[in-house]
Parts: structure tokens; C-alpha cells; sequence
């Protein structure tokens, strides 16, 4: 684990999975009164229950990069010293949001420039609606090589060809959509 506790790990974990280790757990507790059977099967699943979702973690954060909570965008957009409100944030239909398996909202730092978003992320995810595809989707294709593009299309966007990734981004809207 990279500098997770299990607590940090079982505090971020969704409820349907905590909800089936709890399940485990009783279970266990029904067939072995005395308790050492199931205190040893609790430490291990949560041990494994936390290496999974540590992984994935890991994997999310080596494929996107870093993400921004709302605070941290705040302070981004905002004026130094006076960031913008959490609402603006939140109803900010150009950024980029992604839901975590907790509930967590975090905005992927790739789609920032300076202190503003890179011109174009807001008509990517307008041509790929959220009913359409996943947001954690929209956001691996961003930052994959794409080989009909030629490159990742985020590093089109920041080179400023918006054209040809709205116009990608639209032929996999049509194709998600038959």
C-alpha cells in the first residue's frame, strides 16, 4: 500500500463493499463464538478488501495524473486569495467531474491550464453526455494515444485543435449511441 492506511482505504471504500465484508463477518461470528477465527478473517479481508481498491487507485492516479478536490479548484479558478464558490464549482458544466466509489467528487488536473480550464474539454463533454458514457471514460480517452488522431486528444486540445477531437469525440457519441 503507498502511504494508505487501511483506515484511509476502508474509509474511501463503497458502501455495497463494506456491506459485503460486514456480511462476511457476521457470517463468520454464527460459525466460531470464541472469535478468533473470525478477528483473523476480518483483518484479512480488510487487508484485501484495501489492496484492491488501493490498485485501483493507483492505476486511476498513474493513467489521469493528479486530481483536485473542490477546494483545490476553487482556489485554481478563483482570484488569488478569493476563490471561487463551491456551487460555481459544482455547476460548472465545462469541467471535467469524476465520482469516486465513496462519493467523493475530484476534478482531474490534466484539463487545467493555468487558471482555466483548456479551451475545448467543455465541448468534448457536451458531444459525450454523461448518460452516454462514463466520465471516468471520457476522461482515460483524453489522455490515451488515440491513433486515428495521432495523439492523446487532451494534448491536441492544449495545442489548441479543438476541431479535430470535438469531431472524434463526436463519431464515438454516434457510434455509443446505434
Amino acid at each position: 500500500m503507498t502511504g494508505t492506511t487501511l483506515e484511509q482505504a476502508l474509509e474511501a471504500a463503497p458502501d455495497s463493499h463494506l456491506e459485503a465484508v460486514l456480511g462476511m463477518l457476521l457470517e463468520l461470528q454464527l460459525h466460531d463464538p470464541s472469535g478468533d477465527l473470525g478477528a483473523r478473517r476480518a483483518r484479512d479481508l480488510g487487508r484485501s478488501l484495501a489492496d484492491r481498491m488501493l490498485d485501483d487507485a493507483d492505476r486511476w492516479h498513474e493513467h489521469l495524473g493528479p486530481c483536485l478536490d473542490v477546494a483545490g479548484v476553487r482556489e485554481l479558478l478563483g482570484e488569488p486569495g478569493r476563490p471561487v464558490s463551491k456551487q460555481a464549482v459544482s455547476q460548472r458544466q465545462s469541467l471535467l467531474a469524476l465520482t469516486t466509489g465513496s462519493g467523493r467528487v475530484v476534478y482531474p488536473a490534466f484539463q487545467f491550464d493555468g487558471r482555466s480550464v483548456v479551451p475545448g474539454v467543455a465541448d468534448v463533454l457536451r458531444v459525450l453526455p454523461e448518460d452516454l458514457v462514463s466520465r471516468w471514460t471520457v476522461a482515460s480517452w483524453l489522455v490515451s494515444p488515440d491513433t486515428e488522431l495521432g495523439a492523446a486528444p487532451m494534448a491536441l486540445l492544449r495545442a489548441g485543435l479543438r476541431r479535430p477531437v470535438v469531431e472524434a469525440a463526436g463519431t464515438w457519441a454516434v457510434a455509443l449511441g446505434a
